[in-house]
């Protein structure tokens, strides 16, 4: 498939994305933390997990459960971070609330 930039056409890189992949990754996960400045801890407390649970998961993704990767998204996107998924593409947002002055 050919992409568009800089009003280029390129190949879209194949990163081996297949639908079992994950919506985000446990890269993203531990950036996600860093910008909101949450230890594993805070994680674990956001999203009703136990620390140990967070842990695990940022050592091995397969360790997740579907219950457990759903908290882990839900307690990210309450504080403002999105992981997206489109096609072969998954990425992330960050929503801030805009301060004026």
């Amino acid at each position: 498939m050919m992409v568009r930039w800089r009003n280029k056409r390129i190949a879209e890189p194949d990163i081996g994305y297949t639908d079992l992949m994950p919506t985000f990754t446990v890269e993203q996960v531990t950036a996600a933390r860093a910008f909101l400045g949450w230890s594993q801890r805070d994680l674990g407390d956001a999203s009703g997990l136990s620390f140990e649970t967070v842990r695990d998961f940022e050592h091995d993704e397969q360790s997740a459960t579907t219950k457990g990767v759903e908290a882990i998204r839900a307690a990210f996107h309450d504080a403002g971070v999105d992981f997206l998924k489109r096609g072969k593409r998954v990425g992330s947002a960050i929503v801030v609330q805009w301060q004026v002055g």
